[in-house]
């Protein structure tokens, strides 16, 4: 790190350790980070250097307790990290160098952009094939998947498989991991973890709801419906189903009468952005089942714990 530094700011830069702070702090810090005194241009402050992954949230609160005590500015020395949390720390103003590509240290009025990173668009929300690109991932537990090898599963263009790469990329989805010098995706071992870890960045598959007066019988089944399928659960006095956008002239979903309110229904069709084959079967895998639930249907404790039921034997 120093040589980068002196390199960039084309001054002198020390780094020294300091032990010292570590008995002002919780106990945890000397096993999370080490402690760094810097001087720049005769200029003193601190640095914190993660010794493994920490996530932005223990990032922001750890640095900001270390330069509240020290009274000193602290900035946080990376080796490594995703354009996610990059984007966040420069939008809070948190000083930080990312070795060898780039270095934002506000306090000393260096602004720096990229050097030898990729450009990533900004996600606002996932996409649809993202989203089952990594669904895919858990029930397959893929390890050191490729793009191109990512494109065959999906079934895609190598340059849509790209793309999700970079949306996980971008979102700090814990699942990227390197073969050789290209990207791939390796799934942790702590399912269950890790599906706690996406829940703020995934979403309802469903794009539209069709509720129809009669059952039209179409071959997947979907929502309440599939959770049913997956546990001891009794469904609605109707059936749900599923339909992709690709399947709704076919099926001539559209083109029917949906039921008025009030009116009894017969059946319900979800337009879904995507529908992944589960275990050979016509039913909507269990993580997208428990997506697709309306809330009025997570409301109801006999649901939530079916759902606990069905992820433990089906997912966990």
């Amino acid at each position: 790190m120093k040589e980068y530094l002196e390199k960039t700011l084309r001054q002198i830069v020390t780094i020294k350790e300091n032990n010292d702070l570590y008995d002002k702090l919780p106990l945890a810090f000397k096993g999370r980070y080490d402690i760094l005194n810097v001087e720049t241009n005769g200029m003193g402050w601190l640095a914190i250097q993660p010794k493994n992954d920490i996530g932005l949230v223990a990032l922001r609160k750890d640095r900001a307790k270390v330069q509240n005590i020290s009274g000193l500015n602290c900035a946080i020395f990376l080796r490594s990290t995703t354009p996610y949390i990059k984007e966040k720390l420069v939008e809070d103003g948190i000083p930080f160098v990312l070795k060898g590509k780039q270095v934002y240290l506000p306090f000393i009025g260096c602004l720096l952009s990229n050097s030898g990173e990729r450009d990533i668009a900004p996600v606002d929300i996932i996409s649809y094939l993202t989203q089952k690109l990594i669904l895919m991932a858990i029930y397959e537990r893929w390890n050191k998947v490729t793009v191109s090898e990512a494109a065959t599963k999906l079934g895609v263009s190598k340059t849509s498989a790209s793309r999700c790469f970079d949306e996980i990329e971008y979102l700090n989805v814990n699942i990227l991991d390197t073969k050789g010098k290209a990207r791939a995706v390796t799934v942790p071992s702590d399912i269950k973890q890790l599906w706690e870890q996406l829940q703020h960045i995934l979403r309802s598959p469903v794009i539209r709801r069709y509720e129809f007066p009669n059952d039209i019988y179409l071959d997947k089944k979907a929502g309440i419906t599939a959770l049913c399928e997956y546990s001891l659960l009794s469904d609605n006095a109707y059936t749900t189903y599923a339909v992709t956008k690709k399947e709704l002239s076919d099926t001539g979903v559209k083109k029917l009468k949906q039921v008025r309110k009030g009116e009894a229904i017969g059946c319900a069709v979800l337009e879904v952005g995507y529908f992944i084959d589960y275990n050979h079967k016509p039913i909507q895998d269990p993580l997208s089942a428990s997506l697709s639930l309306t809330d009025e249907e997570l409301q109801d404790e006999r649901v939530m714990k079916s759902i606990n039921e069905m992820l433990e034997e089906y997912v966990w």
